[in-house]
């Protein structure tokens, strides 16, 4: 896949160069750049699933470390809340100050969290309230990362797809492999990830992720 991806990525590179050059020539006949404009927002759409199948085909090892989730979810979240998206969207977070650091790949885990709170704000194009949770779940093995939004919801004939490979009901955007990749993230860190939703009222993500008891024996945890 990784291969396939590259030697499709040369030619649109070009393609995307050569245009935006000619769009921006002040003899080009106005009649042609709009068509000119759909070219390259095509390509760049195009650019950017091949950029998906690259992440998607990439088997990254987590480098694990001693990890605050509440760090984490606050630096995903200082990367995004001031896009457009969030404009209108209340954020509520109660961030427990009892859960432990984590063996984990904070950088893999920031891509996790990124990919689910902006799939968050597409739910909510009108506004509403994305709710961020953190704590031990039930057993106290694992610590809990609860994202909600009060958007659309999943259709029920979705929810069971929405981790699948290039599964997206966005048209015209999205590759269909951040929530895919979130999963083999939170896999590869020994933890699970699960939705549930309801049409019209939101849904919620709940990701759980081992403290370290269980890992110990198996990772080798940088200080």
């Amino acid at each position: 896949v990784a291969g396939i991806a590259h030697e499709i990525n040369n030619p649109l590179t070009g393609i995307l160069l050569f245009s935006s050059m000619i769009s921006k020539d002040e003899k080009l006949d106005p009649r042609h750049k709009s068509d000119l404009e759909t070219v390259i927002r095509e390509t760049e759409r195009c650019a950017k699933i091949v950029r998906g199948l690259l992440e998607f085909s990439r088997e990254s090892v987590p480098q694990k470390k001693w990890t605050s989730l509440n760090a984490v979810m606050m630096a995903a979240l200082g990367l995004i809340k001031n896009q457009a998206l969030f404009q209108n969207i209340t954020i509520a977070t109660d961030l427990s100050p009892d859960v432990p650091k984590i063996p984990a790949d904070p950088n893999q885990l920031e891509q996790v969290f990124i990919n689910i709170l902006l799939n968050a704000s597409h739910a909510m194009p009108g506004g509403g309230t994305l709710g961020i949770v953190t704590g031990y779940a039930e057993d106290r093995n694992y610590a809990l990362v609860k994202i909600s939004d009060t958007g659309h919801g999943i259709p029920a004939e979705n929810l069971r797809k929405i981790f699948d490979p290039f599964f997206t009901t966005k048209e015209n955007s999205g590759t269909g492999l951040g929530l895919s990749v979130s999963y083999g993230i939170v896999n590869n860190h020994g933890g699970t990830i699960e939705v549930e939703s309801a049409v019209g009222e939101g849904t919620t993500f709940a990701i759980k992720l081992p403290i370290g008891n269980e890992l110990k024996e198996t990772i080798a945890v940088q200080e």
